[in-house]
């Protein structure tokens, strides 16, 4: 990837595994101003990355280096399948706080658009770019990444906002339906789990297909831990199902640098047709309970805004919001604004 960098910056290719430490500590710099920071491990690069599809590792990350060698940022570029035959190229940028300057990310943001089009020229078909960035919230301006995304002709399409449940008292008790249970988790369950989790997104402006790849990262995941999990099920034997999960986890070393006691209510769905019936909410609060009997003292999830039902739930049960992550869309081929 060629970025036409600010004097004092060289951008150089990705070295595999060798620079996971350095991107996870850039990832984490990138999130140390935000509210919702979150501690980024090598671990979870290592689990990560050799199962990613739609991207050329060796073609589509650059590492982002001071000329004394010092590391101020990455990038990373992939596509996803859209509407028909189209598709939506993303970016992932993360930036140190100490080198967040207009200048650096301008050249962040044309830069990935130049290589996009360098790999796939535009011929005409619909297709989108895509990238994520903090954001003060609805109405108020850009900030950072967001004001150079918004400069180059992008616009902010959906929020999400990351909740925290600041404690773990006053936890409700909810029942499940008559005919659902929640049962262990056993090996030969997990593809289904995974499976019945993103098909319960299908529909919605954001979903994409998925593929085994994308099983074989969930199984690498180092976070993952069925015992914290609730799983809920309906029937038996060759017939049962799962209609409805909270893959909760909790990251111990996270817990060491920040020195809070925090768990994730994560990876929260319904199947279609068990909706409207009850249990999200039982087993969010099963969770809730699960991780104050592991001690932790607060729990976190992070929702899509435009999800009325789910976002007023999570409220209702004692979530609040502190901080907002805006998508940001841009047709392929539209001029980026001079200003």
């Amino acid at each position: 990837m060629r970025l036409d960098l600010p004097a004092g910056y060289v951008a150089r290719p990705y070295r595999g595994r060798a620079d996971h430490s350095l991107m996870a500590a850039l990832k984490t710099a990138a999130e140390r101003d935000e509210p919702d920071a979150e501690l980024s491990t090598a671990e979870q690069f290592d689990a990560s990355y050799p199962h990613l599809e739609r991207c050329d590792l060796s073609r589509d990350v650059a590492i982002v280096e001071t000329t004394e060698g010092a590391p101020a940022a990455y990038l990373r570029t992939g596509w996803d399948h859209a509407e028909g035959d189209s598709r939506v190229w993303f970016s992932i940028i993360a930036v140190d706080p100490d080198h967040r300057t207009p200048e650096l990310l301008a050249a962040l943001v044309s830069g990935w658009e130049a290589h996009v089009d360098l790999i796939e020229p535009d011929d005409g078909r619909p297709s989108q770019l895509r990238a994520w960035a903090p954001h003060p919230g609805h109405g108020l301006a850009d900030i950072g990444l967001g004001a150079a995304l918004a400069q180059a002709g992008f616009t902010t399409t959906r929020f999400s906002a990351s909740l925290v449940r600041p404690h773990l008292d006053d936890i409700a008790d909810y029942a499940l339906p008559a005919s659902v249970e929640t049962r262990p988790v056993e090996p030969h369950h997990l593809h289904q789990i995974w499976a019945t989790h993103h098909e319960a997104f299908r529909g919605q402006p954001d979903f994409v297909e998925t593929d085994e790849s994308e099983f074989e990262a969930f199984l690498a995941d180092p976070l993952r831990d069925e015992t914290l999990w609730k799983i809920a099920w309906a029937g038996d034997g060759t017939d049962a199902q799962v209609v409805g999960q909270v893959k909760s986890y909790i990251n111990a070393e996270e817990n060491a640098v920040t020195g809070r006691m925090r768990g994730y209510t994560e990876h929260i769905s319904t199947t279609l047709g068990w909706r409207g019936k009850g249990i999200a909410r039982a087993l969010i609060a099963a969770s809730l309970h699960e991780l104050r009997a592991r001690g932790m003292s607060e729990a976190a999830l992070s929702a899509n805004t435009d999800n009325r039902q789910a976002f007023d739930l999570y409220r209702m049960l004692g979530y609040e919001v502190i901080a907002y992550t805006a998508q940001y869309d841009k047709p392929r081929g539209q001029a980026s604004i001079v200003s």
